[in-house]
């Protein structure tokens, strides 16, 4: 990561932290937890052994795929504080044996004694470490720098206790931050992608539902498997239109509130 980042991700949450929002598309307060069923969404799927890519939101959908025994996880958001919330995430499990970090409100308390506990083990852990270190001395108000547990619908994980994730908390995660609603060059191409309720923001765009149908596409192997959720947002009408621009590659599968397109 390059040094301009660190400080601007830094800075960048510290504004969040005060109530403010920013018009920057890189940044935008983090979700808690899931919002989403991931059990009735994983249910038939099969995980283990696959290539997994997956938002990287509040890190759940991260951990759930790690304990389903997914070959590899790697992670996309359009959000660069994720990231650093995965790495308190997997500090909380490691050191706290808790499945979601106590610092809601002002807890710094909480916060300075999991921080002493940390060994980072790569160069993201280091940065994750220090841009929380700057956090908790200058007494950041850590609620504000989330959406409101009590806004969003209960999620679920097929995980249900910090021990079901003993074997699943490597620091390592192939992090990239783009935007499924722009043009992206593709590297890599995976058998299950989770890509939650992103879909919604283009409810009223055709052409970014366009260009996320090609590039998951170009991202899901032949076979291969886009996990969706359709929690509030859109109308019956936006989801036949959406299925439609996705048909040339995709099958569709409803499964309760969530869906599942299948690559042809």
């Amino acid at each position: 990561m390059e040094k301009k980042y660190k400080t601007k991700d830094y800075l960048a949450s510290r504004i969040i932290s005060y109530g403010k929002e920013l018009e920057s598309k890189e940044y935008d307060r983090v979700y808690y937890r899931t919002n989403e069923d991931l059990q009735e969404l994983c249910r038939g799927v099969e995980i283990e052994g696959k290539d997994v890519y997956s938002v990287l939101a509040s890190s759940d959908h991260i951990f759930n795929a790690r304990y389903l025994k997914a070959k590899s996880v790697d992670a996309f958001d359009i959000n660069r504080l994720t990231i650093y919330y995965f790495y308190l995430r997997l500090w909380t499990l490691k050191y706290k044996n808790e499945l979601y970090p106590n610092i809601l409100g002002h807890n710094h308390r909480w916060l300075g004694e999991l921080l002493k506990q940390v060994k980072p083990k790569n160069e993201m852990e280091q940065i994750a470490l220090t841009h929380f270190k700057k956090h908790y001395i200058t007494d950041t108000n850590f609620s504000n720098l989330f959406f409101l547990l009590d806004s969003q619908p209960t999620g679920y994980t097929c995980f249900q206790t910090p021990e079901d994730l003993r074997d699943c908390l490597s620091p390592e995660l192939d992090f990239q931050r783009i935007d499924l609603f722009e043009e992206q060059e593709v590297k890599k191409d995976y058998d299950v992608i989770f890509i939650s309720n992103i879909l919604d923001r283009s409810r009223k765009d055709l052409n970014k539902t366009t260009t996320a149908a090609e590039n998951l596409s170009q991202m899901t192997r032949k076979d291969g498997v886009v996990l969706c959720s359709n929690l509030i947002f859109r109308r019956m009408e936006d989801l036949e239109r959406e299925r439609e621009i996705f048909s040339p590659y995709f099958e569709k599968e409803q499964k309760g509130h969530s869906y599942v397109y299948h690559r042809k």
